[in-house]
């Protein structure tokens, strides 16, 4: 049997580790062909590192090149779309930004760089594009229409399960939805599969540290104590999808080995607490 390959399409570069690392990781471990491909290169964003010369572009494309070749990722792309930026900035009327592109322009560039592949499934983002950044948005808009050009069966949609990140204490995207809170994420009745394991949270871990430019402050990759640990794996430590076939007879079977029920989930936070950085 030919093993699948699997496509991921993210907006900026760290996106790939925050929302998929552990996914990511997993179906490398599970012999699958795994490609990202870039919106942008996150040249609107923001960081306080110093980047000696650099663009933040120049850096962030580094970094994500670094954090793919840590997860294992077999081929990474770069679509060439100005970064939109935040909703209401200026960046967002740049005519050349991603998220003002045409969905049938995108996705006929994300088909002739993958001309030269056979792509099972493609994964992008909720209906929200998780968070409501422009850039997102796009993400999922131009998902379906990519699976139709590149001949995938599956669309995944990666998402957060917003019933149990409304429970936590600390709701780490509280300030973007506090108009309406739910234009965030997927209920636990969207959602319909998720992947975690401590081992592959051990892998999206180390792969999030390269991407040194926009960790906060406070984040030091090589001196982590235990609580700073479990508060990322309790927010990023299940990643979870809502599933769509959209190839009639389409078999799950392949992937079924990674992507698990919902119903399985056991609900408990995901501390990961096996799993402890090399300090």
């Amino acid at each position: 049997m030919t093993r699948p390959t699997i496509l991921f399409l993210h907006a900026h570069p760290d996106d790939e580790c925050i929302l998929t690392g552990a996914t990511i990781a997993g179906a490398v471990d599970a012999g699958w062909r795994v490609l990202v491909a870039y919106g942008t290169r996150g040249d609107a964003g923001e960081t306080n590192k110093d980047l000696t010369g650099d663009t933040l572009g120049e850096r962030r494309t580094r970094e994500a090149l670094s954090a793919c070749a840590e997860l294992g990722v077999d081929r990474v792309e770069w679509l060439g779309y100005d970064d939109s930026g935040m909703a209401g900035t200026e960046t967002t009327g740049n005519a050349e930004a991603f998220s003002n592109a045409s969905l049938s322009e995108v996705a006929a560039r994300i088909g002739r760089t993958f001309s030269d592949e056979r792509i099972d499934a493609v994964v992008g983002y909720d209906r929200h594009g998780t968070y409501g950044h422009p850039d997102h948005v796009q993400v999922h808009a131009i998902t379906r229409p990519t699976a139709h050009e590149v001949g995938a069966s599956w669309v995944l949609e990666a998402t957060y399960n917003r019933d149990y990140l409304e429970s936590l204490d600390e709701h780490p995207y509280s300030g973007t939805v506090a108009d309406d809170p739910t234009a965030f994420g997927a209920s636990f009745d969207e959602v319909t599969h998720f992947v975690e394991g401590h081992e592959l949270f051990a892998r999206k871990d180390a792969a999030i540290a390269h991407h040194h430019s926009q960790v906060p402050d406070d984040w030091d990759p090589d001196n982590r104590g235990i609580e700073q640990l479990d508060g990322f794996a309790r927010v990023f430590g299940t990643e979870w999808y809502i599933t769509h076939r959209i190839r009639g007879g389409a078999d799950w079977s392949p992937f079924a080995s990674l992507f698990c029920d919902k119903l399985l989930w056991s609900g408990a936070p995901p501390s990961m607490r096996e799993y402890v950085p090399d300090v």
